[in-house]
Order: C-alpha cells, then structure tokens, then sequence
C-alpha cells in the first residue's frame, strides 16, 4: 500500500461538475472524473461491435480490477469477490452463517438497512438483535471519553460477549460520520469468536483501510459512492470462515476451467479458486467493469492517505466557523473526512436548513437533525466556505428564537 507523500492538490477540473454548484454530497452518490465516464463510453463502443470479443475478455479485465481493489485495502487477492449491491455481499454472509437459539447479533444503531435486513430474519430463531444508538452526549468534548464518538464505540464493545454471533458495522456512521474504532471492535470479536461485518460503502477511497490489520470477516464496498464509479459493481473481501461457502448465483463464469469455452457442457463441481465462488455474472460486464478499473487506478494514484488528509485541510477553518455559529461538529479524530455531520442547533428545522442550502446550490443530505456534509477531491476551501455562509445566514435569526 502506497504511504501518502505530497499532498493532493483539488482535482475538480478532472470531473464534468457545473460550474456555480457546491457538491457536497457524494455520500448519496458519487461524481464520475472523466477518465472513468471515457472508460464506460469507449467500452460501450467497442460492445455495440463485437467483432473483437474474445473469451479472455470475460476473465481478465476481472482479475486486474480485483488486484487493483485487493491493493486499495491491503487484502489477497484471492479473498476479494465483485458483489452487484451491498445487500448481495451481506446476503452471502447470511446464507453462510449458522445462527443458534440464544445467540445475538450486534449492530449500530440508524445503520443503512442493507447491513441490518438479513440478520433481523433470524429473529424466527430467537436470535436477539441488539441495536447500540447514539449516546445523548456532545459532538466534541474536551474530557477524554466523553463525546458521543467515544462513547458508541464503548458501548459497542460492551454490547460484543461469549453470545455474539455477529456484529455489523461501518467505519463511519452513514448518516453523520462518526468514526468507530475498528481495531479494538474486530480484537473484541475475535476474543468471542463472532463475525466482523462491515459495509465500507462510504468511506473506501477517501480513507485508509487494511484488511490485514482490522480482519474482518467480510468487508463490503459497494462503488457509486466513495470510490466514484459507477452503480451495478462493487467489492466483498471475505475471511477464511467462507473459503467453502455455498454463494448466492450458480453461474458457468464461477466455475474451474471455465476460461476454455469449447467445454463449458463439462459440467464442473469444482468452483475457481479463491472467493471466485461469490462473484456476480455482472462482473463480465464490460462496461460496468471498464469504469470500475479505471476508478480503482484513479483512486491507488490519489491514495486513500492523501485524500483524507487533502478534505480535513480544507475542512478545517470552516468547521470552527460552523462551531462558533452553534452547530456542533464533531473532532477531527473522530470524524469521517469525507463524510461529517453538522448538527443543528435546537429548533433549527433540518428540511427548511436543507432547502435554503439548495436555493445557494449547495447540494447536501439531511440525516436526522443533522446536515450530512460529503466532499471529495473535487471541493476545495471555498466550496466549504459557501456552506458556513450559508449556514451563518440561518444561524442567527434561528438561536435567537430559543
């Protein structure tokens, strides 16, 4: 894995972004920088004439892509499989795993339903679900352990015993970024023996992950968000718990020796090596899969390092303006980078905030009581600036009302 070297530069002018628009939501979907749309178009040309089509072409542009992803996250190679959606990848592990009567399923509390609805079916076999919510604690504080950051992460933790099945989590909260430390969750669930899921959809690409040091048992990407490719395929990097498990879809592509096309009426019992076994027939699409190559180079050349640490710079001066304007945002270390909550002072209401923002084409979520804030490498200081502008032409009428 690349260590992060000269500092990134803003790299809006490699996307196709309007000017006189502040986007700042790639959370809800993520642009694509031109050299991943080229990728598709010139993959989609060569489709529409297939002249030049060759077996092989089912099969390599599959293997890079998965070394270059394996790279992204410091994993082997032969544990990543392409996944269509989220809930495919998390529909794997719930096929896979055997759940007992009595056992429980750890989760977080307002986690994106793809990594909630499969375990919550093993409620008919009286497992338990327990669902740790945000603490009523402040965004930042300046006594050690007592923020809301920190004191989810305990509660999590707490909630892992001999009991656990699973836990599910992200590595930042979906809906407001708040950071869980996943190498003191994954050490509790090794210690109990439970499965360590985690839906990395949001955050891979613009900030570090090692699968070799967090060990999860799978970790799922979908990349339409963080990784800025396009919807349809993602990533599934799984432990050795399901190196013989059965996957989702019987496809010909998933089988040993089915590079040789002339034998493919052989049937074969034996599936390709590695976690081959879980991909989606969706990967041979050569649009899908051009665009995701191109995304993953892109991503490798910027570094995951980089990227985090270019947002929280620019970040920076406008979260403290936000703070002394009453919103409350939480500390960088335990922040998401590329996805931050700003919450909004009581009485403030989240929606009227939301349009006023959109009137400015300041393009952002509402999650609860709360601005989702989602830059990437194409924002720079002034797109933040525009936002506390913003939100400083609500913020005195709207704490006066209190």
């Amino acid at each position: 894995m690349p260590t992060p070297s000269s500092p990134l530069r803003c790299q809006r002018d490699l996307f196709s972004l309007p000017d006189g628009h502040c986007y700042l939501n790639s959370a809800f979907m993520g642009p694509l920088p031109r050299l991943v749309e080229q990728a598709g178009v010139a993959a989609l040309t060569a489709r529409a004439s297939p002249i030049d089509l060759t077996p092989k072409d089912f099969f390599e542009p599959a293997e890079r892509t998965r070394g270059l992803f394996a790279r992204l996250v410091n994993a082997d190679p032969e544990r990543v499989a392409f996944v269509p959606t989220a809930a495919y990848a998390i529909a794997i592990v719930a096929r896979n795993l055997r759940p007992r009567s009595g056992q429980n399923v750890v989760m977080l509390g307002d986690m994106f339903p793809s990594n909630v609805y499969a375990w919550r079916n093993w409620r008919a076999e009286n497992v338990e679900m327990r669902t740790v919510l945000a603490p009523a604690a402040p965004w930042s504080s300046e006594s050690i352990g007592t923020s809301r950051a920190a004191l989810w992460n305990a509660a999590v933790v707490a909630a892992i015993d001999a009991d656990t099945l699973l836990v599910a989590v992200e590595p930042a909260h979906w809906t407001d970024g708040t950071l869980f430390d996943l190498d003191r969750i994954g050490r509790r669930c090794r210690e109990v023996g439970a499965a360590l899921v985690i839906d990395a959809t949001q955050t891979v690409g613009a900030m570090p992950f090692d699968v070799r040091r967090v060990q999860p048992d799978a970790l799922v990407v979908h990349s339409y968000k963080s990784m800025l490719a396009n919807y349809g395929l993602g990533f599934a990097v799984f432990s050795d718990r399901f190196l013989e498990g059965s996957p989702l879809e019987e496809s010909w592509l998933m089988r040993s020796g089915s590079e040789n096309f002339a034998r493919l009426v052989d049937y074969e019992d034996h599936y390709a090596q590695g976690m081959r076994r879980f991909d989606t027939s969706l990967r041979a699409n050569p649009v899908l899969i051009a665009m995701l190559e191109a995304a993953c180079r892109l991503l490798i050349d910027w570094q995951p390092g980089r990227v985090r640490d270019y947002l929280l710079q620019i970040e920076r001066q406008s979260v403290e303006r936000m703070r002394s304007l009453g919103f409350e945002v939480a500390d960088e270390a335990e922040r998401c980078a590329n996805l931050f909550g700003v919450k909004l002072p009581a009485g403030m209401d989240p929606e009227a905030c939301r349009r006023h923002l959109a009137r400015q084409q300041i393009h952002v979520a509402v999650r609860g009581n709360a601005v989702r804030v989602s830059p990437h490498v194409y924002n720079d200081e002034y797109d933040l600036e525009q936002l506390a502008d913003a939100l400083a032409q609500l913020a005195p009428t709207q704490v006066k009302r209190q």
